[in-house]
This record gives structure tokens, sequence and C-alpha cells, in this order.
């Protein structure tokens, strides 16, 4: 049945790709199907005690914690925010100059409501996270695919976003460490985006999530500290992947006075504040009081590396699938084209024959094709090595299949 009433804009809108799939697993798993479902981007640990207490305390504590924040997050909480993005990522950061918002998506919507207008072009670096696209859409501007480059040199040159730079261009999108790849942007390819963007007057939203999530050597920088990138940066990070808390909805943004002003006028009236008793919470994620932060992430991170590595290993070993170790984040990447199907024709082999879900590369955009990203953020090794044996096992019986001139199954 048609919407009688439906915005042109949402009528364009494709539906996120992998609520889509995590709906099709659950109406497997409602016909008695065992799947195993490898597409979440949260890992599935639970949040550390010490973050959990804090909650309690603020529950128990008195109606401070029951009522609205100051619109742009509890003082405390932005205070540590600020300590952090100085101490640690270079950033001058004052508490004034950051909001909290309701996870890192949220405030990255108030960005593309705030900045853009409609008929603005916004460069994103593709593949990438498959709410970019939406969300550059929704605020009426015009997203812009710069495929990255694959194999072991830089992902980016000048070339790419010169080639893709019009008079209608206003922001890049820039994701480090990068979902779904799991590559760290080096100076090189942040050095381009800076040199467009001053070159440009262009505005630069550099999303950081994963930033905690880093298992080699790969140095994680942040734009706004290239020379002329602090009055044209915002950066976002959030507490959902290395704390465990996405659940909790906690995220923030800074930038300077007059951007962080415009986006809190629409985060007033989308939702007042980010939820109370998790701001607080937050604020021992990131180590203030008890001294939380450094420790707690560094268990998550050592349990997630371990998983990273098990799942890389084992999938590179099937044939027909290349899967490079990822330097960081909560997913693997694999080239698949190897095994004679594209990316959505795996991922549908893989859902059918093995009971396994992974998503289609070409759902994050142009260059993830014939990729599928694969989560390892299990809590299970044994649930992550299953993942991987079905797998295996399917793709060697549609082989001797294949062998014996059978046909093949039916997706």
């Amino acid at each position: 049945m048609e919407a009688k009433w439906e915005s042109e804009r949402v009528r364009e809108l494709v539906p996120s790709a992998t609520i889509d799939l995590g709906d099709r697993i659950k109406r497997l798993r409602a016909s008695g199907h065992d799947v195993l479902n490898l597409i979440s981007g949260a890992p599935e640990f639970d949040t550390p005690t010490e973050i959990k207490r804090e909650a309690h305390a603020a529950i128990d504590e008195d109606y401070r914690y029951m009522t609205y924040s100051l619109s742009a997050g509890l003082e405390d909480l932005r205070r540590v925010i600020a300590d952090k993005l100085r101490g640690e990522n270079g950033i001058d950061a004052d508490p004034e100059h950051l909001i909290v918002t309701v996870g890192t998506k949220e405030g990255i919507a108030l960005a593309t409501q705030a900045c853009l207008d409609p008929g603005d072009e916004v460069l994103l670096l593709t593949p990438g996270w498959v709410t970019y696209d939406a969300l550059v859409r929704l605020a009426g501007a015009e997203p812009v695919s710069v495929p990255l480059r694959t194999g072991g040199g830089p992902m980016l040159t000048g070339d790419d976003l010169a080639a893709r730079i019009t008079s209608r261009t206003r922001a890049i999108l820039l994701n480090t460490p990068h979902n779904p790849t799991g590559r760290v942007l080096g100076e090189a390819e942040l050095d381009v985006i800076a040199g467009a963007a001053r070159r440009h007057d262009l505005l630069v939203l550099a999303d950081e999530t994963l930033e905690y999530l880093v298992y080699t050597n790969a140095r994680h920088r942040s734009i706004a500290t290239l020379p002329g990138m602090a009055e044209r940066t915002l950066t976002f990070n959030g507490f959902s992947k290395a704390f465990s808390m996405a659940g909790w909805r906690v995220g923030y943004v800074h930038g300077t006075p007059p951007l962080v002003a415009n986006m809190l006028k629409v985060h007033q009236h989308l939702v007042t504040c980010a939820n109370v008793v998790a701001q607080r919470a937050a604020t021992v994620a990131l180590g203030a009081p008890e001294g939380g932060g450094t420790g707690i992430r560094a268990g998550i991170r050592a349990g997630l590396g371990e998983r990273r590595d098990l799942v890389a290993h084992a999938l590179d070993a099937i044939p027909g699938i290349r899967c490079p170790v990822p330097e960081a984040g909560l997913f693997c990447f694999p080239d698949i084209a190897g095994t004679g199907m594209d990316d959505r024709e795996f991922a549908d082999f893989c859902l059918d024959e093995a009971r396994v879900a992974v998503l289609p590369g070409s759902a994050f955009g142009a260059g993830g094709e014939d990729h599928v990203r694969i989560a390892f953020g299990r809590r299970s090794t044994v649930a992550l090595r299953e993942g991987v044996e079905r797998i295996r096992a399917a793709l060697a019986a549609r082989a001797e299949a294949a062998g014996r001139g059978e046909p093949r199954a039916a997706h």
C-alpha cells in the first residue's frame, strides 16, 4: 500500500542493508533455522562493570539524573571529553565547543542538517558506512562517491578527489579507522584530504568512532590537528564500540563555536539532550573517577584482537577467498571474487546454504563489489569458528557439486 503522505526525500531513501538483513535472519530463526549472525556492528561484550556501577549510582542518587541535562551535555562529561581530545588527539578542545549526542550517528545527522543546503555535494569515501549516504540525502544534499584504492599503497590520491570536486562541493566525510575495510588512513591520505579541503574551502566531517580499536602499529591521527584544519573540521566519536556501550547511545562532536552553535539548535529540537544516566556512566569510560578509561578499553580491544586474528586467518585459508588481516575495527572485508560469485550472490549463498549472515560489500557503495563484510565482535569464539567452518563447508560442497556437473544450489 502506497503511503498517502510521503516526502520525496524518504521515498528515494534506501533502507539500511544491515536492518534489512537482520529482518531476514529473524524470519529464518522464527521458522526454526539456526542462523549465525556475523553482521552486527557492535561487540557482543558486556559493558564493563565500572561503567554499569556508575549508572546504578546515578539512578539511586537523586533527581539530577532523572531530568534533562544541559542540552549540550553534562559539564563533567564534556570536560572529560575535552581533556581526552587535547591529551590523546592533540586537538585544542574546549568543553563549550562540544555536544554530547545520541550516539555518533546523531552527531553526523546534526552536522548534515546544520551545515548543508539542498543541492550541496558531499564527497564520501567508498566503500563506507551505509548511513553516511542516507544522512546526506536526508539533508537534501547529494552524496558523491570517491572509491578508495585497494592493495597495499595509499587508499586515496589527490587526483581521486580532484576529479569529483565541483562548484557545488561543500564537504568531505572522512572515516578513520575505516569501516568496512579495517584500514587506518595514514599521513599521505590525510594530507590529500586536508589539502583539498583548504584549496576548495570545504568542511571535513571526521568520524573517529573506531579510534581505540587499532590492533597494529598503525597510528591514528585526527585530521583536525593538521595545519589550517581546526577551523574547518567537525570531529565525531562515541562509546559504542571501544566500551561496549552501543545501547547506551552516547557520542560527541567537537568543532568551532559557530558550527557547534548551529548544530546545538537542531539537537535541542530533535532530542533535547542525550540520556543523562548514560552520560554520567560515560565519564567513567573515559577515565574520570575510579581510574577507568585505558584499562577498560584495553581489555575489550584485546578480546576483539583475538577474534580478528581467528576469523581473518580462517577465512584466508578458504579456497577462493582472500582476507587480509584488518588493521583496526570490528570487521573483516574479504575479497570473494575467487568463488565465482559476486558479493550479493555470495551473501545470499552464505545465508541460504551455510546459515551464516554476512553483508555484501556493494551495500557500502562503489569499491565494495566482490567483497563481503564479516563482523568478528561475537561474544563466543566458538560461534565465530563455527560460522567460518559453515562457509568453508558450503563452498566445498558447491565445488564438489560443480565438479560432478550438478546444478548449483538455488539462492
